[in-house]
């Protein structure tokens, strides 16, 4: 039932730093990780917890391996977020200047990084408002509407409905961290739903 997106062209050590410092921002308008001692331990806790999970390819295994080293070793003295920063920098182009459907993939395997199910539906699974929990953070695509709403550039030419279960109060700041425009509709059969919008 789940279908994987098909892989970026950007590179994995990009997307690891890219998703690192998308956590950090969207804990830091949390109120968390404001200090450098408290972005040092998030930073930390984020890079063991993606070690553990396997969360990333094993190319950038030594990445992890070497970040944590610095980070031990030196404590927030490390500057590990400096660090992170200057990765993605030299690691990937601008996001911004990426296509649409770049960017909204982008967004999905930062969703999936920070735990989340990602489902490409049917359309009659999406007609029966299919969902594989009520509580479980995840996102649901219509497959049938995902390549119609995109021309052969990656613009998007009209409106995707995306549906959401669990915790989505970061969905919407994620969204613009990918220079994308997402509009919060009304609650619908247990979904939060949110339209994808064309920009100009």
């Amino acid at each position: 039932m789940t279908v994987p997106y098909h892989t970026r062209p950007a590179s994995e050590l990009a997307h690891l730093a890219w998703c690192l410092l998308t956590s950090v921002r969207l804990a830091q308008k949390e109120g968390k990780a404001q200090s450098s001692l408290e972005q040092h331990v998030f930073v930390m806790q984020w890079l063991l917890t993606a070690q553990k999970r396997k969360l990333f390819p094993k190319s950038v295994a030594p990445d992890i391996i070497w970040l944590l080293a610095q980070g031990k070793k030196y404590g927030f003295g490390a500057n590990l977020l400096k660090k992170i920063e200057y990765i993605y920098r030299s690691s990937a182009g601008e996001l911004a200047e990426q296509s649409d459907l770049f960017r909204f993939t982008y967004f999905v395997e930062t969703l999936k990084t920070m735990g989340w199910l990602d489902f490409m539906v049917s359309r009659k699974e999406w007609d029966q408002h299919w969902k594989n929990s009520n509580t479980a953070s995840a996102i649901y695509t219509p497959k049938e509407d995902l390549q119609p709403s995109f021309d052969e550039n990656g613009k998007l030419v009209k409106t995707l409905a995306v549906r959401f279960t669990g915790d989505t109060s970061g969905i919407i700041p994620l969204l613009e961290q990918c220079h994308l425009r997402g509009q919060q509709q009304p609650d619908h059969e247990g979904f939060s739903v949110i339209h994808l919008m064309m920009t100009d």
